[in-house]
């Protein structure tokens, strides 16, 4: 399933990444064999979901591990439990656990040479899984059952990373607490089956199911290649470079080391800059382009 079954001009957001919300219509049918209400709730109640693959929200909270799984599994019930009482399951992983899931993952990373991971979200009515937060990646999200509504802020934190400014280590200031709780989102969108929602990393939201059907939805997380990760790629293979030198094999003595580090640290500059000046970006295009399409 190629990212043109999810979204228009295709081309065009390869050659210009998106950085702005997006959204794209498509037959829900289209969409059916990635996964279905029927099969998540086939997967709860015949207790074939192991306990790494299932993670369980409400309002906005985690629920510990240790309530519920026992002996890598959940224990029997208390996923259904959950889901009754108005929680969110959450599906991680799901290219692991269903084929046609696997060959899109499989694909969008081919197109893209992006990391790829898909989970999926289940929500009852009237409820909502995590309150405001943002990813550090694009995310591309697919409904397929039920409605949700997506109240966006813009970024707080440019190009967040996971490395940089990501929402799990970094949070909310309380001023950015008082301001999401006082101020309208920026927009709302509302996605129904069919449905696909392009969402730039960075973008503050907190999904809800809206009207009288559970919700459904994929998360297709592309984990984006950045300029800092080529900088990071290049000088691993200066480095990588460097093992073969046997005056970068040499030892710096601790007196040179602890009292006047200057000298060693010029030279140390000097052989990074030499070695990078004599990198053509011809000498490097093939690397680069390996290190996208495996798993560097």
């Amino acid at each position: 399933m190629p990212l043109s079954d999810l979204v228009d001009g295709v081309p065009e957001i390869l050659t210009r990444w998106p950085s702005e919300p997006l959204l794209f219509e498509r037959d829900p049918n289209s969409l059916a064999h990635l996964l279905t209400l029927a099969e998540v709730n086939a997967l709860v109640d015949a207790h074939c979901l192991a306990a790494r693959n299932v993670v369980l929200l409400k309002d906005g909270e985690i629920t510990d591990r240790d309530t519920y799984v026992s002996g890598g599994m959940p224990r029997s019930g208390a996923v259904r439990t959950h889901l009754d009482q108005g929680g969110t399951i959450t599906l991680r992983d799901l290219q692991a656990l269903k084929p046609a899931v696997s060959r899109l993952c499989d694909e969008i990373r081919q197109e893209t040479g992006y990391h790829v991971h898909i989970n999926a979200y289940m929500t009852p009515p009237g409820s909502h899984g995590l309150t405001y937060h943002y990813d550090p990646y694009v995310t591309l999200i697919i409904q397929v059952a039920g409605k949700k509504a997506w109240p966006l802020h813009p970024p707080i934190v440019r190009n967040p990373m996971g490395e940089y400014g990501a929402f799990e280590g970094r949070g909310f200031t309380r001023e950015e607490r008082q301001w999401l709780a006082t101020t309208p989102p920026a927009q709302t969108v509302t996605l129904e089956p069919g449905t696909v929602f392009w969402l730039p990393r960075g973008y503050i939201h907190a999904p809800y199911t809206v009207g009288e059907q559970t919700s459904l939805h994929l998360t297709v997380a592309l984990k984006e290649r950045t300029r800092h990760w080529l900088a990071e790629r290049l000088a691993a293979e200066v480095l990588a470079q460097a093992l073969a030198d046997p005056a970068l094999r040499s030892e710096i003595p601790p007196a040179e080391l602890l009292d006047t580090p200057g000298p060693a640290i010029e030279r140390a500059r000097k052989y990074l800059l030499g070695a990078l000046l004599t990198m053509t970006p011809d000498d490097l295009t093939e690397p680069v382009r390996r290190m996208a399409k495996g798993v560097a």
